[in-house]
């Protein structure tokens, strides 16, 4: 057990790396690209990846380009909330805010989600957890308070104002709400489609959806002056902080189920930070320090409200679901009602 929680942590160490350096790398792209531009030109190289692969499982004889009708409104809301609308709100509020910012207001999707499956009955809601939703909402409200009167920040030669900060905030509070109905959408759609098939028919959603906005961006931008560190970061951005981090976060959550591997998420704002401090010269006043605390010991609380659930749930009289979630054990099927879980934004 112990090599294999390990190897476990060493995969999600490198998870939290990548997402933490991904909004600082994203950051020298937009110094040389305008955000639509960026965002469309990702996505195509994405739909393609996705296709192919796609493609290939068909041709091997796994299920492929087979969808429900009744599914399309489902596959098109999860498109929308999960890439289209969702990637169009978090790159340009990234383009006008700092990293940090970005991370901790995107890393906010849990509060969302539990706010969401709560308000349509979806799963059981602990009183901690609404607890941890309230304090964090509360240093969400202080950090953009303490944000709208900071200095102006300057990061590879752009000078961001404060109104410019909190509207970019809010655009990356908004990004936060969009995944997390991206979350609670899939809920049925996991059960019915393979994750080739549920990325591939959403990315395909959201690369149409992008489509009048990103094609005359990417017409007018002049590529010939983009350099070639650039033409890097987009191939890298297709690969890593989606596809190979993605695999290893859901390979992580079937070895140690959700409440171990969601603690990471945590990580991801903090190290941002970091890294944006080291690489941009990014800077935090105190009130925002103190307000980022209170919203991570808010998600924090949250997290111990669902452990409070599921003991709760293990104590009731009748059958006990080996299935529950724990931080010992993989998730609960997903049709079974279960304490409000955490999901991690992607970038």
């Amino acid at each position: 057990m112990s090599s294999r929680r390990y190897t476990t942590d060493l995969g999600l160490i490198f998870v939290v790396i990548v997402w933490g350096f991904s909004p600082t790398i994203f950051k020298y792209a937009l110094a040389e690209l305008s955000p639509l531009s960026f965002v469309f030109a990702r996505f195509l190289l994405l739909s393609l990846v996705s296709v192919a692969v796609l493609t290939i499982r068909g041709l091997r004889g796994g299920r492929a380009w087979r969808i429900a009708r009744g599914d399309l409104p489902a596959l098109i809301l999860s498109g929308l909330c999960g890439y289209g609308v969702y990637q169009l709100f978090y790159m340009v509020g990234l383009s006008h805010t700092t990293v940090f910012s970005s991370a901790l207001l995107t890393t906010t999707v849990p509060l969302w989600s539990l706010a969401i499956v709560a308000l349509l009955r979806l799963e059981r809601v602990h009183p901690m957890q609404w607890i941890g939703v309230a304090v964090s909402l509360l240093g969400t409200a202080g950090f953009l308070l303490a944000a709208s009167g900071a200095r102006p920040e300057i990061a590879l030669g752009h000078a961001l104002g404060a109104r410019e900060q909190l509207f970019g905030d809010v655009l990356s509070l908004g990004a936060a709400v969009l995944f997390a109905g991206y979350g609670v959408v899939n809920r049925k759609l996991v059960r019915r489609y393979s994750p080739p098939e549920l990325m591939c028919y959403t990315l395909l959603v959201g690369t149409i959806a992008l489509a009048p906005f990103g094609i005359p961006a990417v017409a007018a931008q002049d590529w010939s002056r983009v350099s070639w560190q650039v033409w890097v970061i987009i191939p890298y951005t297709v690969i890593f902080p989606i596809y190979i981090t993605y695999s290893l976060w859901n390979w992580a959550i079937g070895r140690r189920g959700v409440g171990y591997v969601t603690v990471y998420s945590y990580l991801v704002p903090v190290l941002g930070g970091v890294i944006a401090f080291l690489l941009l010269g990014e800077t935090l006043s105190i009130g925002q320090l103190a307000a980022s605390a209170i919203v991570l010991g808010g998600m924090l609380l949250a997290r111990v409200g669902i452990r409070l659930a599921d003991l709760r749930a293990r104590r009731a009289p009748g059958p006990i679901d080996p299935g529950s979630p724990s931080m010992d054990t993989p998730p609960l099927p997903a049709d079974t009602p279960r304490p409000a879980e955490a999901h991690m934004t992607g970038t």
